[in-house]
């Protein structure tokens, strides 16, 4: 007979031996609903063996019994993990908060009331010092030598856990860890990224949205809105052939609301690469089955006609089709990458526009200078043009958060830090807050597009400025995202007369924008009126 001390005893050395033997290695998080499942069965088959050894047990018994050995196997379980992340891990001595050594479940805890990670992780900086443990297994590093080491061309890191469950069950060239692979499917993305068959169309769009612009001359308009509706119609066309006319309707597309419904979780369960499966193994809500559902549209209607002028799916279809590559013609392929070109082909571009022209009302006399230099000729080598852009996207970066990595095996040396190897540590620097670094830019928080011409000297360490990314895994939409915010940005400093709505400041947009591992930019109230010579 198994009796009530037996079971608790079996159940505690279970629990360590789970942990010391299985949970402490490796990666799990595909397996987190097979584990899930698993835990959430075994009490049942825990009572029917426990019934047939213990015949003629009463069932209040077995129950009493099940009940034990699993209480039991989950408190030496959860012993074994804390006791670890205290008082044995690799990262114990590393400064942060107690509750990070514990769990990274006290991160999303955080991030319930407002989507600000970003924010948060700065002020953690300011009160532990430029290395912080943000989680039992991860860093927060706001060392300016970081940056190439965990995203330059030569970096031994790699993409961490999180890359492989977020887009399940397509893959995308954004997700994929393994680097080859990646290389592989990047080339198909290369052939797609021909600036000179897309610039005549993007210059298009922003005739439209200053057309729109122009009509609601000297009334509030929400440019947030206007640059959402930009983008949006832009990603449509170079992506899939077709607008979607928000610049025309003034009117939000159900796609756009989708998208950003779709992206929302992220601000929150971004930290937790095991729990993503089973969030997405249950009932999902109705934002995100709209994002899935639009998504899935585009592609199926694009797939069943051919543009007049090539897009960016031409190439991809094309490679889906050729079956010359496994890589290539895998179908999974094609659908991940039609959410990746929404995402990054729409919220970058609308959120740096955004800030660029929050700076632009703030601060008029920059205006005056980008328009002298505009008034003339415009060019895209437009020294200050590039410069008023740079210096927004350094204090705003697309991804305000940072991206983050897997150390190597070996480990890897940080300044005069050395951050174990063999379990893989997951590092990134925060780029929000590296943006801001006085030992990397002078009077850091001051919005200086000479810093970026004239004054070079202002940039102590130009290492850290990424705001697309570095090396292998870097944003392949670069030059086509900068020359869309070069043509709007001159398009409207040479027409139009730029000023906060009456009443309007940058409150909201500072305080209410959301990190949702790119950006849910708040409402920015502006007027925009005949320019006056």
């Amino acid at each position: 007979m198994l009796t009530p001390g037996s079971l608790a005893s079996l159940g505690a050395v279970l629990g360590v031996s789970s942990h010391l033997g299985y949970f402490i290695h490796g990666e799990h998080h595909r397996q987190a609903v097979r584990l899930f499942t698993v835990l959430t069965t075994s009490p049942v088959a825990i009572f029917i063996l426990i019934s047939k050894l213990d015949e003629p047990a009463s069932i209040t018994f077995a129950a009493q019994k099940t009940a034990i050995a699993m209480l039991s196997y989950l408190a030496s379980l959860i012993a074994s993990i804390l006791t670890y992340r205290i008082f044995f891990h690799p990262l114990r001595h590393f400064p942060g908060p107690f509750t990070a050594k514990l769990t990274k479940l006290s991160h999303v805890l955080r991030l319930l009331e407002k989507s600000d990670n970003y924010i948060q992780a700065d002020q953690l900086h300011k009160e532990y010092g430029d290395v912080v443990r943000i989680g039992p297994n991860e860093l927060s590093i706001k060392i300016p030598e970081i940056v190439p080491l965990i995203y330059g061309p030569g970096s031994k890191c790699s993409k961490i856990a999180w890359y492989d469950v977020v887009g399940l069950p397509n893959k995308s060239l954004q997700l994929e860890r393994d680097r080859l692979t990646h290389d592989k499917r990047r080339k198909v993305w290369d052939r797609a990224f021909t600036l000179r068959d897309y610039e005549s169309r993007v210059v298009g769009h922003a005739s439209t949205l200053i057309n729109q612009l122009q009509a609601r001359s000297g009334h509030e308009v929400d440019a947030s809105l206007w640059f959402n509706f930009y983008s949006f119609d832009v990603m449509g066309d170079l992506a899939f052939g077709r607008s979607f006319d928000m610049l025309i309707s003034g009117k939000k597309h159900y796609g756009l609301e989708a998208l950003q419904e779709g992206m929302a979780p992220l601000g929150i369960i971004n930290p937790l690469p095991w729990a993503i499966p089973i969030f997405q193994a249950l009932p999902q809500p109705a934002g995100i089955d709209q994002w899935v559902e639009f998504s899935n549209k585009q592609i199926l209607a694009r797939k069943k006609y051919t543009p007049e002028n090539p897009d960016i799916m031409s190439w991809l279809i094309e490679a889906e089709n050729g079956h010359t590559d496994p890589v290539a013609s895998d179908p999974r392929w094609l659908w991940g990458d039609t959410r990746l070109v929404i995402v990054v082909g729409s919220d970058t571009t609308s959120s740096a526009l955004t800030h660029i022209f929050y700076h632009l009302a703030k601060e008029p006399h920059i205006v005056s200078k980008l328009w002298a230099e505009l008034e003339l000729i415009y060019t895209p080598d437009a020294r200050y043009l590039n410069g008023v852009i740079n210096e927004a996207l350094r204090l705003h970066p697309l991804v305000l958060s940072g991206l983050l990595r897997q150390t190597p095996p070996e480990g890897t040396m940080v300044g005069n830090t050395f951050i174990l190897g063999g379990i893989r540590i997951t590092v990134l620097a925060p780029t929000w807050s590296m943006g801001r670094l006085e030992s990397c830019y002078e009077s850091a928080e001051e919005f200086l597009p000479e810093r970026w011409g004239e004054r070079p000297e202002l940039v102590l360490n130009k290492a850290v400025f990424m705001p697309f990314s570095l090396g292998t895994y870097s944003c392949i939409g670069k030059q086509l995202a900068l020359m869309e915010l070069r043509v709007v940005t001159a398009r409207i400093v040479t027409q139009l007369d730029i000023a906060f709505a009456p009443g309007k400041d940058d409150t909201d947009l500072l305080e209410k924008t959301k990190d949702v591992f790119t950006l849910e930019v708040a409402p920015l109230g502006m007027v925009f009126s005949p320019r006056r010579k």
